[in-house]
């Protein structure tokens, strides 16, 4: 078995009943959510993305947590000031997180109406789990990133 495989079930199997977990898109996150569903764990979903919360609602039995917000059809995201009210909200167990770039331990994000959500969830959850390899940040850029969170 693989480590990432292994890895996965650990994880999986620490989530619990009940248990708010937030999500990123990501494909491993709709790993995450296939495993959950087979042990038939029911845990309340938060995202931002339209196509995690399309993905929630049609193949699983999860309850979803759907702010209020402006859809951007571009990213699949739902944005606004109103998605960082909803969410900052709740108690959140874990936060499956992707982000662009990293620098030492902090995590960034290009993209504000992103960034102000990653960080309200990372506030509100107890752990944060990075689903993807963002690339090193390159500390001479001149381009804006925003922090939000580290390890």
């Amino acid at each position: 078995m693989s480590t990432i495989k292994e890895y996965l079930e650990h994880i999986t199997r620490t989530i619990k009943h009940e248990d708010i977990i937030a999500f990123d898109n990501h494909p491993f996150a709709y790993k995450i959510l296939d495993e959950l569903s087979n042990y038939d764990i029911k845990i309340s979903v938060i995202s931002y993305s339209t196509d995690i919360i399309k993905y929630v609602s049609r193949y699983t039995t999860f309850n979803i947590i759907v702010p209020n917000g402006v859809v951007d059809s571009a990213f699949h995201i739902i944005v606004g000031s109103d998605v960082v009210q909803t969410f900052s909200k709740y108690r959140i167990r874990y936060y499956f997180i992707t982000v662009p770039y990293i620098f030492d331990n902090n995590l960034y994000q290009t993209i504000p109406a992103i960034a102000d959500i990653q960080r309200t969830l990372n506030t509100n959850a107890n752990d944060i789990f990075l689903l993807n390899r963002p690339d090193i940040l390159d500390s001479h850029s001149n381009h804006d990133y925003t922090l939000v969170g580290s390890f």
